[in-house]
């Protein structure tokens, strides 16, 4: 780079220019996890993709966003359970 600032700078005349929103480079980085995590891309890739040490750290900071929460947990146990607690409850009433 010529200069220190020159990334910074450069950024903020697009923005200006483009008149769109303040947003940073890093503030991208959060918007496009957040995009690829609630559109079902595996938090693992994801973690790999972002460069992270450890799953851990973008599991802290992103997990909320996985579509393998409660829902999914929800989905397996009905898919492993469901039908014979249908039977059992058909035949108990």
């Amino acid at each position: 780079m010529p200069y220190p600032d020159l990334l910074r700078k450069s950024w903020g005349r697009a923005i200006r220019r483009l008149e769109l929103p303040v947003y940073n480079p890093h503030d991208l980085r959060h918007k496009w996890t957040t995009e690829a995590l609630t559109n079902g891309v595996s938090i693992h890739e994801v973690s790999r993709w972002l460069g992270h040490r450890s799953i851990k750290v973008t599991v802290d900071r992103y997990g909320h966003l996985t579509q393998d929460g409660q829902e999914r947990c929800r989905q397996v146990a009905e898919t492993a359970v469901g039908p014979h607690m249908q039977r059992a409850v058909l035949t108990w009433c």
